[in-house]
């Protein structure tokens, strides 16, 4: 029996992943009769620009699930746009799609405002952008996973906590999200994540926007937004709560969308591990394994990372070598790409 303790994106998508492997003794646990965890309040994006050619991998071994799905998630290929509004920020965008290009990545370098017609691009030095990337609903992501996992045999336990025998299933998986560090204690292990509070504004709705934005970031200071349902999500660094600095930023990239207040305003956690990678396989307890820790990049990663971590507890060899992930490292994996 495999016991996977969290139903959220990394809970749910493992379950569906060793169910398409053939496990049918997989059984789900978690408190909440809806769960969601940080999913329902996470952006949304999907990049394959990353700086390791490890996510590199996982993104794109990924996309193939968005893609199937595209009608179902809301997935737009529309793209993500990095701006470099510094000179040292141009460095970093061209050092990247050197490393990118490298990948397979086609990565193209568009006059900013032939993609965003409204954006105010003045002192930009540079863009870097790639047309596999997207957006999509996240909820719609975990109820794919929770709806296709039924159909395969997963049992969904929710409203639950597992009891006693359930724990000593022969695998044991934490995929707890930032609740994670509390179950594994639970469990003797060390799960080093912590919640890192993050904010995202809302604007609009305008008529004005189109429906082909691509998420667009300063690389250099990290605010950056999505267009959803005509409006614009916006994050940025700061004070999560704090509505003034977005909107000197919309101010100055986006005037049209600059108003004295926010349309809505929701807030929710990354899972930040030292290094902003996931805790993914056993831990030093033999049969306690764990998915979790994802700083933000759990949703679009789960495809990939959840059929390799189902190969390895199956005993198989997985297409993808994850192992730098394992939650016993000691040493940081480096992706300068990682918000």
């Amino acid at each position: 029996m495999v016991t996977i303790l969290g139903a959220g994106v990394a809970g749910a998508s493992l379950a569906w992943a060793l169910a398409r492997r053939g496990r049918r003794d997989v059984v789900v646990f978690d408190p909440s009769l809806e769960p969601s965890g940080s999913t329902s309040k996470a952006l949304g994006g999907f990049r394959t620009q990353h700086g390791s050619e490890l996510n590199i991998n996982l993104a794109l071994a990924s996309r193939k699930f968005f893609v199937e799905r595209a009608e179902h998630i809301h997935f737009q290929p529309n793209g993500y746009l990095y701006l470099a509004e510094t000179p040292e920020a141009a460095i970093e965008l061209r050092r990247r799609a050197d490393f990118q290009l490298a990948c397979g990545l086609p990565i193209e370098h568009p006059d900013p405002r032939a993609i965003v017609p409204w954006l105010d691009d003045a002192g930009i030095r540079g863009a870097n952008f790639c047309a596999l990337d997207g957006q999509y609903i996240p909820l719609e992501i975990l109820g794919a996973y929770v709806e296709e996992a039924r159909e395969l045999g997963v049992d969904f336990r929710l409203g639950r906590e597992a009891g006693p025998r359930d724990l000593t299933a022969d695998i044991v998986v934490v995929a707890c999200g930032v609740w994670s560090p509390e179950v594994g204690d639970k469990l003797e292990v060390t799960l080093a994540v912590e919640a890192v509070e993050r904010g995202v504004f809302m604007t609009g709705p305008y008529d004005w926007l189109g429906d082909r934005v691509p998420i667009t970031l300063e690389a250099g200071s990290g605010f950056h937004f999505r267009e959803r349902d005509r409006r614009l999500w916006v994050m940025g660094p700061g004070d999560q709560h704090d509505w003034n600095r977005i909107r000197e930023w919309l101010a100055m990239r986006a005037p049209r969308a600059e108003v004295l207040e926010p349309d809505g305003y929701i807030s929710g956690n990354y899972e930040m591990t030292f290094d902003h990678h996931p805790l993914v396989g056993e831990t030093a307890r033999g049969g306690v394994w764990s998915s979790c820790g994802f700083s933000g990049h759990g949703v679009m990663q789960s495809p990939a990372v959840a059929d390799n971590l189902a190969a390895m507890i199956n005993g198989d060899s997985p297409p993808l070598d994850i192992r730098p992930l394992s939650p016993q490292r000691t040493e940081p994996l480096i992706d300068l790409t990682q918000l």
